[in-house]
């Protein structure tokens, strides 16, 4: 590996200096300082991650601004747009000359970041791999980018407006199974006067069979259990009782026991950890970057040699 590209963690300081005047600009162009800052050749930048899809330095850019975001120290004000934040000019103005993740854990954002999913460092020392066999840390990694892409959707989600929140859930729910994959087989009803329900699943054609959605687009208040008690005496009103209801919180434990309390009712839970899990299994939201084949040796093919 051509040691003139530099880590993430070593791109972190500079990459904020060079946002430092607060003018907002595109990657290409945060690219192109930092290239020049490190002095990297057209040679350096030609040099791809091991999938071959992506050029190293792009990529371990790419990483390095996600931690300065979840950090809180740049913003995203749009698409493809960076731009320092009041506490990331504050960093700048403190005797420092290099940022990585040990400096970055004093900020209640990276902390809550890192918290929401366990997120491990990918700065694992290479010493704490020396047990492990290579399927288990393929393994490993797999999970530790599956978590950071659900951190990553869920504060996405959290922060769309509730109308696209409810298309989002049931746009999932379709995904999964529920009333086929046809968009006319669910409805958006979330509005003033929809006794609780935000959503309708129908599992057949002529819309007999229907299941009822209420979705919570909540940043930190959990849900209570009022509010399931709430759900469930919706579900009444309509002649059911069969509902989902689905949160980017988190459901309190007497929540979830009013959800099991009476047998009759079929409530299913769905908290934030859960609802991105679901959306990475089924492609909603996500998509597929590289696919990776890990391959075995076939001893019935040497056998009958």
């Amino acid at each position: 590996m051509n040691n003139n590209i530099p880590d993430f963690q070593t791109i972190m300081y500079p990459m904020l200096d060079t946002l430092k005047d607060g003018q907002p600009r595109t990657l290409n162009e945060v690219m192109d300082s930092l290239g020049k800052y490190f002095k990297l050749t057209e040679e350096d930048l030609r040099i791809k991650v091991p999938s071959g899809q992506m050029g190293l330095f792009r990529n371990r850019v790419g990483w390095t601004r996600s931690y300065l975001k979840n950090a809180g120290l740049i913003t995203y004000p749009s698409r493809g747009v960076y731009q320092i934040s009041e506490t990331g000019k504050k960093v700048l103005t403190e005797n420092i000359s290099y940022i990585n993740i040990a400096y970055l854990k004093k900020f209640e954002d990276f902390q809550r970041w890192q918290n929401s999913f366990s997120l491990p460092e990918e700065n694992i020392k290479q010493e704490e791999n020396v047990n492990k066999t290579p399927e288990e840390i393929l393994g490993d990694t797999f999970k530790d980018l599956n978590n950071k892409l659900g951190y990553e959707l869920l504060e996405i989600l959290k922060n769309k407006p509730f109308d696209y929140f409810e298309y989002f859930v049931l746009q999932l729910l379709s995904k999964m199974g529920y009333g086929g994959i046809e968009e006319s087989n669910f409805e958006v009803v979330g509005k003033s006067g929809d006794n609780g329900i935000d959503g309708i699943i129908y599992q057949d054609k002529l819309g007999i069979d229907r299941i009822y959605v209420q979705a919570k687009r909540w940043k930190d208040n959990k849900v209570q259990s009022k509010d399931i008690r709430d759900f469930i005496g919706s579900l009444s009103l309509k002649g059911t009782n069969k509902g989902i209801f689905i949160t980017t919180s988190e459901f309190t434990d007497d929540a979830e026991k009013t959800a099991k309390m009476n047998p009759q009712n079929r409530i299913i839970l769905i908290d934030g950890s859960q609802l991105v899990e679901h959306a990475i299994e089924f492609n909603v939201g996500v998509q597929i970057k590289k696919l990776y084949e890990v391959k075995d040796l076939d001893n019935d093919f040497f056998e009958e040699l």
